[in-house]
């Protein structure tokens, strides 16, 4: 057979559609790869990939991934080490700055993550921070080390950049902000900083723009009160030391997310934002009354998450209600849910308060029931109440509608059971159970690849019908996945590895067998005559320590 390699070089040539992408979008491949070493081998992909990499004007400096990359010399000491540390992270952002100013392209993007931090490193910090405004910084990211000796004092003519259309400040001094010239300042996020009301006025109010405004971690801050910000969209309020007091008056607020502390209650008044679409409390030390109060004002409410929250009864109704989430809401007694077209409930506690809800029309469901504290150690588990608890969440599981193809996922510990077949559903009856309906549109290859990535169980049981084809797929999955070295993430680094590399052993236990290996098995055994077709593997993994030393 010849070969006419003037056709193949041709075929080559003409099949080349990578460099013939929009540079827009491969600013957004290039933004979108994790590791900036990955990004740089791009370059070699053909001259124009080359050409744009150069120009690429997202710049992101993280000491930490940084100097995990430099290897500890014996005989030096720690404070040695640190400087050696600072000074290389020093050198590799002074000249990628240069590269990029010598080329005179304008910076879309500069993150700098520093954890070693001393006086000679802020005099560079300044110089860094003056050469994205020059190049017309429009996302600026600040992260530097909170400490209250040595903290670094963010240049003030940062807040008179007029290109920035995001700003994120962690762990600086911001100075006075008397003269604050954003203009189109859309994203603002303040983390572990001292603040004040003055500075919070200055900085929302003379920004016309802004949509996104976070607090993280922050102090000084006794009231928030914003007002006239018609573009605010969504404000976010995170472990704040002293607030007492939240009022918005922002009519186009459509996210509020406020986490706070128990031991300090804080009075919040979101009673003018009639567009809010989601709405999070975790922590908010708020009773049933006022958390209806607030549900009242919100005609447009998608979702509502609720964590750690005092609340004992709630009612909730609303046909634009799509995703309701309780975490760890312990006083919960009774949750009335009257949401016809909800998609998603999420909810982490001891007991089961949705006796009355019809959960038909939901495509996914969590359900983690964590055990009493006086049987946290417990397993197995006879008591009559039990019983009658465990009968009424699968009366209650029985509800949803699995024609739709959704699949339900039990898991105890390292034991795991996917059910396909859920006509009659058999739980085991133990503490501390956690449950997933999983939505139809995930497959069954794509939810075992998920399963076994997150969790590598010890068994995985799969419950199905006589015709169904998913233990065969299982099988075949795991039994071939025992090879020395699976091709798949060969450069990957351990912790980007897939479950495949960490699969040690695995085979197929027996249900038959009249000696039960474990109580789980037993349990597993006497169930497996009530059902259609249950398959169980046992499997073994190798630890992260044996593959780095592999």
């Amino acid at each position: 057979m010849r070969i006419n390699m003037k056709s193949m070089e041709q075929n080559v040539d003409s099949v080349d559609r990578i460099s013939q992408l929009p540079e827009h979008i491969i600013h957004q491949i290039l933004a979108s790869v994790r590791c900036k070493k990955d990004a740089a081998r791009t370059s070699i992909l053909s001259k124009r990939w080359r050409e744009i990499w150069a120009s690429f004007s997202n710049l992101v400096f993280d000491q930490r991934k940084f100097h995990t990359q430099e290897r500890n010399l014996q005989g030096v000491s720690d404070s040695q080490e640190i400087k050696r540390k600072i000074e290389a992270f020093r050198n590799y952002v002074n000249n990628t700055l240069q590269s990029r100013i010598q080329q005179k392209v304008s910076i879309q993007k500069f993150m700098l993550h520093v954890t070693y931090y001393n006086q000679e490193l802020a005099a560079n910090v300044d110089r860094w921070i003056d050469a994205a405004i020059e190049r017309n910084i429009q996302d600026l990211d600040l992260h530097l080390p909170a400490k209250k000796r040595r903290c670094y004092n963010l240049p003030q003519r940062v807040f008179a950049a007029k290109t920035i259309t995001a700003l994120r400040v962690y762990g600086c001094k911001l100075g006075t902000c008397d003269d604050i010239k954003l203009p189109h300042l859309q994203k603002l996020c303040l983390g572990k900083l001292h603040i004040d009301e003055q500075i919070i006025r200055n900085l929302i109010c003379i920004c016309p723009l802004i949509e996104d405004f976070r607090l993280i971690n922050c102090s000084g801050l006794k009231t928030l009160l914003v007002s006239d910000v018609p573009n605010l969209k969504r404000v976010d309020l995170h472990l704040c030391r002293g607030l007492k007091k939240v009022e918005l008056l922002a009519p186009n607020l459509e996210i509020f997310w406020y986490h706070g502390r128990k031991s300090l209650p804080c009075k919040i008044n979101l009673s003018e934002c009639k567009s809010l679409k989601s709405l999070s409390l975790e922590d908010a030390n708020l009773k049933d009354e006022l958390i209806q109060t607030h549900l009242s004002n919100f005609p447009l409410l998608e979702k509502l998450a609720l964590s750690k929250c005092n609340v004992k009864n709630i009612t909730i109704s609303g046909f634009r209600m799509k995703t309701l989430i309780f975490r760890d809401c312990r006083k919960l007694i009774e949750a009335d849910i009257d949401t016809p077209n909800l998609l998603s409930l999420e909810y982490k506690g001891c007991i089961m308060p949705f006796s009355s809800f019809n959960p038909s029309g939901l495509k996914e469901a969590k359900l983690y029931f964590e055990p009493p504290k006086e049987k946290a150690k417990a397993g197995f588990w006879h008591e009559e109440d039990d019983q009658i608890w465990l009968a009424g969440l699968q009366e209650f599981l029985s509800k949803f509608d699995y024609s739709k193809g959704l699949k339900l996922v039990a898991r105890f510990k390292k034991n795991i059971i996917i059910y396909e077949e859920s006509n009659e559903i058999l739980l085991p009856p133990v503490y501390g159970l956690k449950l997933e309906i999983v939505k139809s549109s995930l497959g069954f290859e794509d939810l075992l690849d998920n399963v076994l990535r997150t969790w590598h169980p010890e068994t995985l049981s799969i419950i199905s019908s006589s015709s169904s084809s998913f233990s065969k797929i299982a099988r075949k999955k795991l039994v071939t996945s025992e090879e020395e070295e699976p091709s798949c993430c060969r450069y990957n680094t351990v912790s980007n590895k897939c479950w495949r590399h960490f699969l040690e052993h695995s085979k197929v236990e027996s249900l038959s067998s009249t000696r039960a290996t474990s109580t789980w098995i037993g349990w597993l055994r006497i169930t497996s005559t009530k059902m259609p077709q249950t398959t169980c593997f046992r499997l073994n993994w190798k630890s992260h320590k044996s593959l780095m030393h592999a």
